[in-house]
């Protein structure tokens, strides 16, 4: 796996785009990222890979509700 962008810059980068293309992107992550977190914890344990994927679950739950906040869920 490649050094992936910090979740200020994530964040950063998804506020730039349409709401229609936020709500995609944040539905996409909450789907994927629990997958990742237990296809990592059953593999060769990597605490810190681990500990980013769970960080990026919490900022795109936040994102989530910040979304619903605003009324830009469609």
């Amino acid at each position: 796996m490649c050094k992936p962008i910090s979740n200020a810059a994530f964040k950063t980068f998804v506020a730039d785009m349409t709401p229609e293309k936020q709500q995609e992107v944040v539905s996409r992550q909450l789907r994927v990222l629990p997958q990742m977190i237990m296809d990592e914890v059953a593999g060769p344990n990597k605490p810190k890979v681990i500990k980013f994927l769970e960080s990026r679950l919490k900022q795109v739950r936040l994102m989530q509700s910040s979304l619903i906040a605003n009324g830009k869920v469609v």
